[in-house]
């Protein structure tokens, strides 16, 4: 649009018809809008005013549309033109109104002008842009708060101006806060309440900005406004009430920096609500909101302050019990409580609640004047906060909070009862189902709850049985995070909950919500409770739950079906018990389920659940449905048809077809499998998962077998499936071909012509290990054994040797060794003979296959005893002399494989090598340790003598302090599994070297540790278990590296073994929160002539500490100190680059699984992730550091994606502030979070199995 065209629109702006001046803004706001607009900086400031005028106009429609102009102007404009704008807006803002503005739809053209100053500062790019806009902006909002008799309405449009000012352009403001503060200092003394509240606001938002001396100025102030206000007759309690204020926000906005407050803060918060506590005779409303704010004040220490809050958690707790009951109207309800009270103490102690109040109505008082019920829901929120913030103290909260909680459930007020319900909900929330088992061992948190439990379910009843919408929701809530927690603890009162639940679902007035919660808490009864507590209710639960999936809404009906399955397996068990008089349900259930199958106009959620119903009935109940059972078989054959059904038919027909009821499918085999095989060249991964899984299982499961022609249809579409782009997938198809040659041996021929060409490109990989080689041995050992020409010993041998020639990598070689292997032991003795010497001839010859040859001997010595070791010793050991060292590796490997193969006989001469050949060493050592390892596994036959045990160990010990560590890594290990196979001595001798002055020593010792542990239980755990102290307390040596070993050890154990550590990893966190910090004395400085070089040894140690607080964090969160795990996040994410990116994983794992402890350090890690965001590479940066920087980048941003989801997220100001300023605001970096958003989502939705 030309210049004279944007003329004509601003000539029409002025128009005297108000629908020109609309119409000609309408058109202004594209222009604006338009890049390809050009505007000079004379038309800047033509626009800019004219704009100006426009907010000005009397006609609202007209106002508003001259303020959507103002969005686009702030990015275009230059700073000179922005700040005039946004000087002019303000100027207009505090100009004096007195009565003669004009009005126009409630507001006069002050407030329009406040407005788009707000609107300019919020969308002002935080910077130079945002520093000139404020500059602009201060001098008159300075002289607005000066002004005495300052207007109402311009001194609130001011105080809005700064606080968003405040918040939108972040570090500008600091310039500026030094002209306002004195100002707003005065307005907190204001008579009138919308200025204090606006100035307090204002000041709060400013604190994250103020320098240290200003803020602790603000926060004296306050603290001295609390006390000074304390007496009635030195200002009233109005002064006191704005300070309340002040401090909550104070701590809400920067909590970080009020740590430092605490303890003066909280002695004048406690004495504000004892004086609050004795005006509430006087002046009741004022003692209710100091109160109020009081508790709101305590609960954002708790949240934001949590490390300085802990030592006062006792005084907090007491506050927040005391005032839950606060209830000045209501004097009747104490007595009656404490002696329900002490009714329920007993019978919870005799664990047989009798409920003898049920028939006793609650006196109905009611007072709409009453505002104490604001008191007792901040006191509940307060104890919330506790709760969640302090996950670490589940046995304290349990012993202080439970009576009193249960006394609160009867509280007279909807909205405090709920909240009660919803603290409850938090603890159970905040204890693991580990602890919960152990619920019979004092002094932990499933004690306490087993003997809370009769009165809490009591009250829930109750609730139930109540007319409160929100109470039902609130009970339901907690009945379901109860049954979460406690899976088949709630045996003895399935009889008194059932039925109310089952009567809610029944209820025609129950609304939807309440209905669908209801059902969950039923489906998870049903689901973690034995069939035994549920007998004399069947036939109630099916008439309710068959009604329920009637229902008209979608969710009621889905859940209703979910449940329906649960049913399905409970009328199973009770067939299997002998229940005779359940035969009729199942034809209802049975007509049900297929109605909803059958029914097209329905959603989807409906027709999925219809679908996994039918699956679960007729594999649990299909000898009682009989011939009727094709019929719902026929519909779901048609639903793998549709579209949008397909994946969940498929999954279906995979469950039926394991399950007993696979008879049942045979009819449909044919049709069905074609769909499958169809379904393989789709595109949708999850699609083709689902149909392989199907595939594998109806294959299997075939009673008569499959027909040829049939297999041949499986086999050539599934070898299309193999491909190393996605493994996952090639080791399910696999696992189908091995079951077809399994099934159908005269097929191997059709597996040889259609997928063995591509199985031997996806042996080529170097990705293939155990997930796809384990079935790909299978198949090879089946082929061989199906004895067809086609797939005979000598043509597959011939193929895999040439695989293995021409393989580019260690790890392809290895895999065509295991193969052969298989491939000998399944074709027998003589082809398994007569290979090995056609390997030992090649050993000789030193042909082209001399690496294949090692490992494949390797490979077959470890699985059969053929005596070779003195025919190919020689050769093997000349093949340690060649300078390639892939040679060397794989002639270390065979030796140690054909050694364990007979270790009785050639373990003591591979030992004497090892003495007798120090240049060799490291070679000998290698394959000592194949021996060990293959002879330390269970399914081993082989032994070590007991004379060759001290030698050994001799050995290892004396290179264990080898200063090269590649050496004492392989020692390290044999070390470890010889743990497994030898005596008690072993153990005595290692722990013995941990006091050794040798730090190389103790670093392998430290090392070896974490081979001798093992998934599952093993004979050496009990030697073992007393002696992990003294290998962690290795994480206290002095030597850097041997700390860094026993972290590792440490981690390995968490996860693998937690039981072995017992309590010995409580007392050692200290030492490992410690590895986290960066140690002076290990940074050093390497001149390299031109540059000097800064290394830092403890770098590694750093990156493995916070590895192993992950695992920790994963495996058992309750050990961690919130406050100093925290604490070290804070610190890794500003570390070095390689301990970043391992924080923000951690970081991320934190937020999903325990968001509530990143909440009260969520300033200091946004302002850290803020710095990693902003970070900028160099000019010359080379490629490598560009990649670097990119998952930094990726890492930081997952991290912040995960933040963002955690509940309540969107209240912590400075999180959201920095996600605006440093993503929002930044087109590639939004463009980066989006693509990780939308990630996010793939992996939620992707379902693996």
């Amino acid at each position: 649009m030309s210049h004279a065209n944007v003329r004509t629109l601003l000539d029409k702006a002025q128009s005297h018809d108000k629908d020109y001046r609309y119409m000609a803004w309408a058109d202004l706001a594209h222009v604006v809008e338009d890049p390809t607009v050009c505007l000079d900086v004379e038309w800047e400031r033509t626009i800019c005013t004219s704009v100006v005028r426009g907010v000005d106009d009397p006609i609202g429609e007209v106002s508003n549309m001259a303020q959507q102009c103002l969005v686009p102007l702030v990015a275009r404009v230059h700073e000179e033109a922005l700040a005039k704008l946004v000087q002019a807006l303000v100027a207009r803002t505090c100009t004096e109104r007195n009565g003669n503005a004009r009005e126009r739809n409630g507001q006069d053209a002050g407030q329009q002008a406040a407005v788009g100053a707000k609107n300019v500062l919020t969308h002002v790019e935080c910077g130079s842009r945002a520093h000139a806009a404020v500059q602009a902006a201060a001098p008159w909002l300075k002289q607005a708060l000066e002004r005495e008799r300052c207007e109402t309405d311009v001194l609130v449009d001011v105080l809005d101006v700064i606080h968003v000012a405040s918040v939108h352009c972040g570090t500008a403001c600091k310039d500026a806060m030094n002209q306002w503060l004195p100002g707003l200092r005065n307005c907190l003394m204001d008579r009138r309440s919308t200025v204090r509240k606006r100035a307090m606001h204002a000041i709060a938002a400013l604190s994250p900005h103020m320098d240290e001396d200003t803020h602790r100025k603000t926060c004296r102030d306050t603290v001295e406004g609390l006390q000074r206000h304390l007496p009635q007759s030195q200002g009233g309690p109005q002064g006191k009430t704005t300070h309340l204020h002040m401090a909550g926000s104070l701590v809400r906005q920067d909590g970080e920096r009020m740590n430092a407050h605490v303890e003066d803060l909280l002695p004048a918060l406690l004495q504000c609500m004892r004086d609050a506590t004795e005006l509430a005779e006087q002046e009741e409303d004022v003692a209710v909101e100091q109160l109020e704010l009081s508790l709101q004040a305590l609960e954002a220490m708790v949240r934001k302050c949590n490390p300085t809050m802990r030592p006062h958690v006792d005084d907090v707790m007491t506050i927040g019990i005391e005032y839950l009951k606060y209830d000045p109207n209501y004097h009747d309800e104490t007595e009656a409580e404490e002696t329900r009270s002490e009714g329920a103490g007993s019978q919870g102690e005799e664990g047989d609640y009798d409920g003898s109040d049920d028939g006793e109505e609650e006196d109905e008082y009611s007072d709409d004047e009453d505002t104490s019920w604001k008191v007792r829901r901040a006191a509940a929120k307060l104890l919330s906060a506790i709760v969640q913030s302090m996950p670490d103290k589940l046995c304290y909260l349990y012993e202080n909070l439970t009576s009193t909680l249960l006394q609160r459930m009867k509280e007279r007020e909807e909205n405090v009862r709920v909240d009660v319900y919803q603290v409850l909900v938090d603890l159970l929330r905040q204890t693991g189902v580990s602890d919960l088992r152990s619920a019979k061992i004092p002094q932990k948190p499933g004690h306490y709850l087993q003997q809370a439990l009769p009165p809490l379910l009591h009250n829930v009843n109750k609730e139930l049985r109540g007319k409160s919408g929100k109470g039902k929701l609130a009970a339901l809530q907690l009945l379901h995070q109860l049954v979460t927690c406690l899976p088949g603890g709630l045996a003895e009162h399935v009889k008194t909950v059932l039925p109310e639940l089952l009567k809610m679902v029944a209820e025609e007035g129950s609304a939807s919500n309440i209905k669908i919660e209801a059902l969950v808490v039923v489906r998870l009864l049903l689901d973690s409770h034995d069939a035994w507590n549920f007998r004399a209710h069947v036939h109630d639960l099916s008439k309710v739950l068959l009604d329920a999936t009637k229902e008209k809404y979608y969710r009621v009906t889905a859940e209703a079906l979910r449940c329906c399955r649960s049913l399905a397996v409970l009328l199973k068990l009770e067939q299997d018990g002998g229940e005779a008089d359940r035969q009729d349900l199942v034809p209802q259930l049975y007509s049900c389920v297929l109605f909803r199958l059958s029914e097209q106009d329905q959603d989807l959620l409906v027709k999925e659940e219809a679908i996994r119903c039918m699956a679960t009935v007729v594999s649990c109940l299909h000898k009682s449905i009989g011939e009727q059972v094709h019929a719902g078989l026929q519909v779901m054959l048609d639903r793998t048809r549709n579209e949008v059904t397909r994946l969940t038919a498929i999954k279906a027909f995979g469950t039926i077809a394991l399950s007993p009821a696979r008879e049942c499918i045979t009819p449909l085999v044919q049709p069905l499998i074609e769909e499958l095989t169809a379904l393989l060249r789709k595109a949708d991964r999850r699609l083709r998962q689902a149909s392989l899984h199907a595939l594998d299982a109806i294959v299997k499961t075939a009673s008569s077998g499959l027909d040829i022609m049939l297999c041949d249809t499986i086999i050539i579409e599934v070898a299309g499936v193999l491909s190393d782009s996605d493994l996952h997938m090639c080791a399910m198809a696999l696992s189908v071909l091995s079951s077809i040659v399994s099934q159908q041996p005269c097929c191997a021929a059709a597996v040889s012509d259609s997928a063995l060409k591509p199985t031997f490109e996806l042996l080529k990989s170097p990705l293939l290990q155990g997930s796809v080689l384990e079935p790909m041995q299978r198949l090879f050992s089946l082929l061989v054994r199906s004895e067809q020409p086609e797939t005979s010993f000598d043509s597959l041998y011939i193929m895999l040797v040439e695989a293995g020639r021409v393989a580019a990598s260690r790890q392809q070689i290895h895999s065509v060794a295991k193969i052969i292997a298989s491939l000998c032991t399944a074709a027998g003795d003589g082809a398994c003979r007569g290979t090995v010497d056609a390997l030992v001839d090649g050993l000789r010859t030193l042909d082209d296959n001399v690496v294949v040859s090692l490992y494949c001997l390797g490979e077959i010595g470890k699985l059969r005893d053929l005596d070779l070791f003195a025919s190919s010793e020689a050769m093997i050991r000349k093949c340690f002399e060649s300078p390639l060292e892939e040679v060397k590796s794989a002639a270390s490997f065979a030796l140690g494989c054909m050694v364990a193969g007979n270790a009785h006989k050639h373990l003591p001469e591979l030992v004497a090598q090892i003495e007798s050949s120090p240049k060799q060493e490291y070679l000998l050592l290698h394959a000592l340790k194949e021996v060990i390892v293959t002879l330390s596994d269970t399914s081993s036959k082989g032994t070590i003598v007991a004379e060759d045990y001290n030698r050994i160990l001799q050995i290892l010990l004396e290179h264990a302090k080898n200063e090269e560590e590649g050496i004492r890594n392989v020692v390290a290990e044999c070390l470890g599994k010889l743990v497994l196979m030898g005596p008690e001595d072993i153990l005595v001798e290692l722990e013995a070297a941990t006091g050794s002055e040798n730090s190389y020593l103790r670093a392998t010792v430290a090392t070896s540790v974490r081979f001798a542990v093992l998934e599952k239980p093993h004979p050496v755990d009990q030697w073992l278990r007393p002696r992990i102290p003294a290998f962690l307390g290795l994480i206290e040596d002095s030597t850097w590296f041997v700390r860094k070993a026993a972290i590792q050890t440490l981690s390995s154990i968490v996860h693998v073994r937690m039981d072995l550590l017992g309590d010995s990893l409580v007392r050692i966190m200290p030492a490992v929160y410690k590895q986290t910090a960066v140690l002076p004395e290990l940074v050093r400085t390497v001149d390299l002539g031109p540059f000097k070089h800064v290394v830092d040894d403890g770098l590694e140690l750093r990156k493995a500490t916070f590895e192993c607080l992950s695992t920790i964090m994963e495996n058992c969160f309750e050990v961690l100190n919130v406050d100093c795990f925290v604490s070290c996040l804070k610190e890794g994410i500003a570390d070095h680059y390689d301990v970043k990116v391992p924080c923000h994983l951690l970081l991320a794992k934190l937020a999903e699984t325990h968001g509530q402890t990143v909440l009260y350090v969520v300033d200091a890690l946004a302002a850290n992730l803020e710095k990693t965001l902003r970070t900028r590479l160099k000019s010359d940066a080379v490629k490598q550091e560009v990649d670097r920087h990119e998952d930094l980048l990726r890492s930081a941003l997952k991290a912040i994606h995960a933040m963002s989801r955690i509940p309540n997220i969107e209240h912590q100001e400075k999180f959201a502030q920095m996600v605006a300023r440093t993503i929002q605001s930044n087109p590639a970096m939004m463009s980066r979070y989006e693509a990780i958003q939308t990630e996010g989502e793939l992996v939620e939705m992707m379902d693996l199995t």
